[in-house]
């Protein structure tokens, strides 16, 4: 009876043999009522340990789901698989080794001493008790919560505070388990950019790339590919690679802050930037060639370049052994975790620095972003103008499958014409589909000036700080500046056809026109002028100031913040209740179109925009002097203008209490520096 008992203890079978001694009719023959009692918690120890067991047998390493025990329930629908599920599974097996190795030695004890008692195994075995109802909670709590990857070190973090002292040490076994599988995805992707996921388990997934909602992938395709077959020429490619990662805040335990997880996302990113080095590529691809050859030396030239510029050099090593102490760590330090990234960045960011600064010369494109999408070379967007309005590029309301091109012809034009060199070269047009088109809303017009997109081939490894979406924000930007520009150039161009048409009766017209060029002109010089020369110089200074100490974060940072506040300040961004700019995302749409809707301010400038390009062109038509027609179609504009100004003008006055309002309030100055608009408005109000 002792030995059944005791194999009913270790087995994992449905049935279990002590259970016929507990049936009425033989207990009450047989077993003395206490010893019944003492059975049937025996039996209930057997069943906490079988349902563990068979946990066990279905997730663990060795079957990974392969198997699927008969005890498994027809309608129950099996958990994910992953490594983290397996680790969580061999952390339970190690919690129950002690059980099973007590079973074990009790046997052998009962083979020498056949009269061991009945209640001397229970005393041994019930110590186990109160562990397996617990253990059980947490395997029903995986189960039914259906906890997957990462979530799982939350969920055992939370079981971890425990009173009971044996339940505790078999979450810190669970736990180290787990933590195994944690500790070396972080290495991989902090040390080399890349990391074993088959299953989306880690906090940082990959994103769908070609999808307009950005859904994480999961399953076996969320494993980083090699990255050798990418072309470093194809910014697009690296692009690809670089910016599908994201962080899953549901993935992301809990004592770890959102800024660590910003911190290993960037380092990430910039390790992986690293293996994009274009001079290790071209070592590779001439390595074959023969010593003496004049291309292998300068594939060798090329390696000992890269091979300067090793990220890592003598410091992996010590990195892995910091890494090999954690695992070894009994009780989690989120601490350490905190000092190891930061240890880490702090060396990528100063060879990320350095190769930015010295070999990229940062300096220079920050200058050609600012002189091409931001219109610091004025005259060769002037030129470029006059070379679309003679091809009416720019006027047109429809876009044909050959406007891309002859806009790019119309820039190599413009570029040739005021001897813009090769920098050119870097820079091309860009149009969307007809179907995007339709179904985008840009301003109050269709032509090209609202969808016209700005291309920029990054050079490497630029990328990591013109990101896709810092260049769509770019060209945000520089298309409604470019809207400006047009709109100056095609006042500037009326100005001249009155002038040779010398009109005699259209004082209105003529009177209205110099009003547009009053506000246009320094509305562009405040954009020009107050915003972006005032900000880039700020910017300018905090990169040179950044360059000093090596720190590439902080050039990075300083990007951002100089494009938020020209978004800001330029109010194509909506302002919260702080007073502060938004998320840069609500901004832009899939085709990176703006949407006027969000600032009121350029709500009212689009409509101020969009009278003047009506009145250009009813300029150009209308008789000396205008018809009865014509005469009531310039009141209409006459009258919009000076109400949408009335409301600007109240509108910059609300905003000008708010904090950093200076450039704001110099905008009101130029506009209205005499009160001349706003005691207008007034007094034509009824």
């Amino acid at each position: 009876m002792i030995h059944d008992i005791l194999f009913t203890l270790f087995s994992s079978n449905t049935e279990l043999p002590i259970e016929n001694f507990t049936i009425p009719e033989v207990a009450s023959t047989f077993l003395h009522p206490g010893e019944i009692h003492i059975l049937e918690e025996l039996i209930r120890i057997a069943n906490q340990y079988k349902e563990i067991k068979k946990f066990v047998q279905q997730y663990g390493t060795l079957t990974a789901g392969l198997l699927k025990p008969k005890q498994q329930k027809a309608t129950e629908e099996p958990l994910p698989q992953g490594l983290y599920l397996q680790a969580f599974v061999d952390g339970l097996e190690l919690v129950v080794k002690p059980y099973r190795d007590l079973v074990v030695e009790l046997e052998a004890k009962y083979l020498k001493r056949p009269n061991l008692s009945l209640m001397f195994i229970f005393h041994q075995v019930s110590q186990y008790r109160s562990l397996f109802g617990f253990l059980l909670q947490l395997i029903s709590g995986v189960v039914t919560q259906r906890i997957h990857g990462c979530a799982l070190l939350t969920y055992l973090q939370q079981h971890c505070l425990h009173g009971n002292d044996a339940n505790y040490q078999a979450v810190k076994i669970i736990q180290k388990s787990v933590y195994v599988i944690f500790l070396k995805q972080l290495y991989g992707w902090l040390m080399h950019g890349k990391f074993v996921d088959h299953y989306g388990e880690f906090f940082i997934q990959q994103v769908e790339s070609n999808s307009n909602a950005l859904n994480t992938t999961g399953g076996a395709n969320s494993q980083q590919p090699t990255h050798t077959s990418v072309n470093t020429s194809d910014s697009a490619s690296i692009n690809s690679e670089l910016w599908r990662y994201e962080i899953r805040r549901e993935m992301l335990p809990y004592y770890f802050p959102a800024s660590w997880a910003e911190k290993v996302l960037f380092v990430g990113q910039t390790v992986l930037m690293c293996h994009f080095d274009p001079r290790q590529q071209v070592a590779e691809r001439t390595s074959g060639s023969r010593a003496g050859d004049a291309k292998g030396r300068k594939g060798a030239a090329l390696a000992a370049a890269a091979g300067k510029d090793n990220l890592w050099g003598e410091h992996e090593q010590e990195l892995f052994r910091k890494f090999h102490q954690l695992q070894n760590e009994e009780n989690l330090n989120e601490t350490k975790f905190e000092h190891l990234v930061d240890e880490i960045k702090e060396q990528v960011t100063k060879h990320m620095s350095m190769i930015v600064i010295e070999k990229a010369d940062l300096e220079r494109q920050l200058r050609l972003m600012k002189d091409f999408f931001l219109l610091g070379r004025g005259e060769l967007f002037s030129e470029l103008l006059t070379q679309t309005q003679s091809l009416k590029l720019l006027i047109g309301k429809e876009i044909n499958d050959g406007t891309t091109r002859d806009l790019n012809r119309a820039l190599q034009l413009a570029a040739n014409s005021i001897n813009v060199g090769e920098d050119i070269e870097q820079f091309s047009f860009e149009l969307p589909g007809k179907d995007e088109v339709e179904d985008s809303f840009c301003y109050e017009t269709k032509s090209a000036v609202g969808h016209i997109m700005l291309k920029y081939k990054v050079k490497w490894p630029l990328h990591l700080l013109f990101s896709p979406r810092i260049l769509d924000r770019y060209n945000e930007m520089f298309r409604f500046l470019l809207r400006i520009k047009k709109i100056q150039h095609d006042l500037l161009q009326i100005w001249s056809y009155q002038r040779e048409r010398r009109i005699k009766h259209n004082s209105e017209v003529v009177q209205l026109r110099n009003k547009l060029m009053f506000l246009i002109n320094n509305l562009q010089y405040y954009l020009q002028v107050d915003v972006l020369e005032s900000q880039f110089a700020i910017l300018m200074a905090a990169i040179a100031n950044s360059a000093k100490q090596a720190d590439f974060e902080r050039i990075q940072r300083a990007h951002t913040i100089f494009q938020a506040n020209v978004l800001s300040l330029c109010f194509l961004l909506a302002s919260s209740n702080s007073g502060e700019p938004s998320s840069l995302s609500t901004t832009t749409t899939m085709a990176g179109v703006i949407q006027v809707q969000e600032n009121p301010v350029l709500t009212i400038l689009d409509s101020i925009l969009s009278i003047v390009d009506r009145f250009c062109t009813f300029c150009l038509l209308c008789k000396d002097p205008m018809t009865k027609v014509e005469r009531q179609e310039f009141v209409t504009y006459e009258q919009g203008f000076m109400n949408h100004v009335d409301s600007l003008l109240k509108l910059l006055i609300g905003l000008k209490a708010g904090p950093s309002s200076a450039p704001l309030s110099q905008l009101l100055l130029r506009l209205d520096f005499n009160h001349w608009f706003s005691s207008n408005t007034q007094s034509s109000a009824p």
